[in-house]
Order: C-alpha cells, then sequence, then structure tokens
C-alpha cells in the first residue's frame, strides 16, 4: 500500500504533511513516488486566497478518472479548507464531501490521529501493519514526522489564529490560536538536533503571538515566560547550539506581536538567521483599518528599523495584497511609496480576489475592476522586481555561507543565513553540509558563486 501527499500553501502546511506521513507509515503505508501510484492520496490545502481552493475544487475531473483506474483508491482533504472530520459514511459530514464526491475522507489536521479510523469507516476490510498507540496519536503536536529532510527541520509551535484580518478564512478553519507545550518544544528540538539537524524554522500561524491568546492566557501555563514567551522559547532553543544547531529561523510573524524585547532577544542568539518575513499587506491606513490589520504603517516602518538597527545585516521580506476593497489611487501610491522607502528584499505580491466566508467578502465591495487590479500589480511587481536585484547586487564580491538543500546537475542550490538561494557547481553532493560560497553574480531570484 502506498500513499502520496499533495501539499500546498506555507509551512505550517509543509509541517503538518509531515505528520501525516507519519502516521501513514506507522499503519505500514510507503511512499509514492506520485498520485498515480498511491492507494492513499490527501491533499493538504490552503484557503488563504480563493484561486487556491479553487485549483483543488478543479481536481474533480482527474481525481474521477483516477477512481476508475484504482478501485482500492482512497481520497482525503485535509488543512485549511477543512471545517469537519468526517467521511461519506457519516449522517453529517464536511461541505467539501458534497461538493467535491471524489473525496471519501475530510479531516481536520488537528485530528489526524483519526485518520486511521477514517480510512477503516470507508473500507473496512483495510488491514494494517500495525495497531497505533492511541495515546501517542491522541495530541497533533506528539507525533513524530516523517522528515524531508534531516538537516532542515519544521517545528510546529502553535496552530490558529486570533487575528481576524478580514481577507481571510483561517480563523474560521484552523481555529482560535493554542498555543503548543514548552517542553515539548524544545525535546522536540532537541531530538531533531540529535538526528542531525543544523536547521530549525519554528512555524506558526502567527508564530510571535506564541503563549499571548486568550486561550493560552485562559490556561495560565504561560504566565511564568513573562510578557513574551516567544522571546523566551528562542533563547532556550539558541542553547542548542552547544550540541550542533547552527541555524534558527521562525515564520510567520505579525507585527503587532514583534516586541522590543523580541527583537533585543534576537540579536543577542547565536543560531538566530537574519531573515523575517513580515507581511505588511498595505502601505496605507486606511485600507488596513478595513483588512483588520491593527497596526499603521508608521508602526511597522519603526519596528523594522529597531530589527535592522539591532541586527544590521538583516533581509525582510512581506506580502502584498493590490485591489482590496475601496482601494483608492492614493491608497495604492501609499503602498507604492512605502515599497519604495522600505525596499524589502523580497514580496510576495498578490491582486485581491473574495474568499468565501470572510468579513471581506460577506460586507465589504469588491470594487476594484480586473483591468485595474492588474494594472496596479504589474506596477508594483515591476518595483518588486527592481529593489529584489538591488538588494541581491550587494553580495557580490562577499562569502556566504550556504546551507546546500538540493542538486540540478552539476549545480548546488542552497541558501545563505539571509535565505538567500545561492547556486554554485560543484562534482560532489554537499547536500545537507555547510559551505563557504564568494558571490560573482546577482540575479533578480537568486545569487551564484564560486565555493571557496
Amino acid at each position: 500500500m502506498k500513499y502520496h501527499i499533495q501539499t500546498y500553501g506555507c509551512a505550517m502546511n509543509t509541517s503538518d504533511s509531515e505528520r501525516i506521513a507519519s502516521v501513514l507509515e506507522r499503519l505500514g503505508y510507503e511512499k509514492a513516488a506520485d498520485g498515480k501510484e498511491a492507494n492513499m492520496l490527501i491533499f493538504n490545502t490552503c484557503s488563504v486566497k480563493q484561486k487556491a481552493e479553487d485549483r483543488v475544487l478543479g481536481l474533480r475531473r482527474q481525481l474521477a478518472d483516477l477512481k476508475k483506474t484504482k478501485q482500492d483508491l482512497q481520497v482525503a482533504i485535509t488543512g485549511c479548507m477543512v471545517s469537519k472530520t468526517s467521511t461519506e459514511h457519516d449522517e453529517k459530514h464536511d461541505q467539501l464531501l458534497r461538493r467535491m464526491p471524489e473525496l471519501d475522507i475530510a479531516f481536520r489536521i488537528e485530528d489526524v490521529a483519526k485518520l486511521p479510523k477514517l480510512m477503516k469507516k470507508v473500507d473496512p476490510s483495510l488491514e494494517y501493519k500495525d495497531e497505533l498507540d492511541e495515546g501517542t496519536l491522541e495530541n497533533y503536536f506528539k507525533i513524530i514526522p516523517k522528515k524531508a529532510t534531516k538537516f532542515s527541520v519544521f517545528v510546529p509551535i502553535m496552530t490558529g489564529c486570533d487575528k481576524f484580518c478580514t481577507y481571510c478564512i483561517v480563523p474560521f478553519t484552523r481555529g482560535r490560536e493554542y498555543s503548543r507545550d514548552f517542553t515539548d518544544i524544545i525535546e522536540e528540538c532537541k531530538r531533531h538536533v540529535e538526528e542531525g539537524a543544523v536547521e530549525i524554522t519554528l512555524v506558526g500561524q502567527t508564530v510571535n503571538s506564541y503563549g499571548l491568546s486568550f486561550n493560552d492566557k485562559k490556561s495560565g501555563k504561560f504566565e511564568k515566560f513573562g510578557s513574551s514567551p516567544f522571546s523566551t522559547l528562542l533563547r532556550e532553543v539558541d542553547k542548542l547550539s552547544e550540541n550542533g544547531l547552527k541555524r534558527l529561523r521562525f515564520t510567520s510573524p505579525h507585527p503587532r506581536d514583534f516586541t522590543d524585547e523580541l527583537i533585543g532577544s534576537m540579536a543577542a542568539l547565536k543560531t538566530i538567521c537574519p531573515y523575517f518575513h513580515m507581511p505588511v499587506q498595505s502601505g496605507d491606513d486606511r485600507t488596513l483599518r478595513r483588512m483588520n490589520r491593527n497596526y499603521k504603517t508608521a508602526e511597522y516602518i519603526e519596528i523594522v528599523k529597531k530589527i535592522k538597527s539591532a541586527m544590521p545585516d538583516c533581509a525582510i521580506s512581506t506580502d502584498i495584497i493590490v485591489g482590496f476593497c475601496g482601494e483608492t489611487d492614493e491608497e495604492y501610491e501609499n503602498t507604492y511609496n512605502m515599497y519604495k522607502e522600505m525596499e524589502w528584499d523580497m514580496c510576495f505580491l498578490s491582486r485581491y480576489s473574495p474568499r468565501k466566508g470572510t468579513y471581506s467578502e460577506k460586507k465589504l465591495k469588491d470594487d476594484i475592476p480586473h483591468e485595474l487590479k492588474a494594472k496596479r500589480w504589474h506596477h508594483m511587481n515591476k518595483l518588486l522586481l527592481e529593489c529584489a536585484e538591488k538588494s541581491h547586487k550587494k553580495y557580490i564580491g562577499q562569502t556566504l555561507k550556504v546551507l546546500v538543500t538540493h542538486i540540478n546537475g552539476n549545480k548546488r542550490i542552497g541558501r545563505s543565513r539571509a535565505f538567500k538561494e545561492v547556486q554554485f557547481e560543484s562534482d560532489k553532493d554537499l547536500t545537507g553540509q555547510i559551505i563557504d560560497v564568494k558571490i560573482t553574480k546577482a540575479g533578480i531570484f537568486h545569487l551564484e558563486g564560486e565555493r571557496k
């Protein structure tokens, strides 16, 4: 029996897929080369944008054809699109199972421990290699992941979101913020380092609000960590440098929770990497209010200034939405001018599209014509490319430490501490090693160099 997991979305989804794979392999399944070989096909979805959901819904014909050729194929869906854990055999099942009858199972990622029982409900004849320890799998966070690599790993520290941005469905699909036990996180990080990890990325929907949510405060478990439990967590993980940890990253922070204590802690740590992805979404205060982002552009700029003062070599990327409901020419120009001032290293730029079920879809008018959204996107994207190339050119002549992640022909490809993609030639594998590379050429999206 073989499985295939198709993962969409962010680093959190990638981490979730590693836990799903762990559950399936404990059942005796092996990883398939692709979906056509699989007996169990799982879609781990993202629904931040309507287009991401539409892409999954558009797979109906392909799934129907697969089911015709493979009678024992089970198809499951999880991630941000799923609101209820169920199967087609339940009296009340997730609406996705009605919209996509080719699906057999829908499960919330927090309920991945229930997956074996759901599979058995669909096909009672299934026989598993092992009986699972329900106590171990009951807690999603306690599942030991099937890591894609041993040298670079993701560690989830929280789930859900309390921010309720008007364009985002995540708080309704993932639920409210809930932070993972502090000791459990440290123990998992220790285990990864013992198994060869040199880079750890802590992940969550708004990772720097760790320990601060209503649920967290109600539990009382995080009071002893002060006003910034996330800072305390970073300092504790950083101690693993004595055991071999070289790099510590996290994604994605929210500007509202980027405190002075957090910035001071980061600057003092040995392993923290000088790169942060901090979404701004708009450079206009009126637009930010309609988005319910709960900060002003001046506050965001001040945070970035503090970060760069404490960590001068820091690279910062962001997210921007153009064409949000009611965005005037002036509001767009304010965002464009903010980009010119900030000169972000990279930006994930998108055009607003209404996401069903969100406040903006229900209460705000999507009144920016498609053509104008496209015009603004192309205008902003041109600036994005100019700033990215300018950012990369400053690295020419520098020697960067590159963690090699994969191979393409005779090229070795990896990331610098500032998360810049670096390519260089070598006849050795080098995957998982940190190599000194002198930068000789700067492109828009990557750097090229020679091994020192």
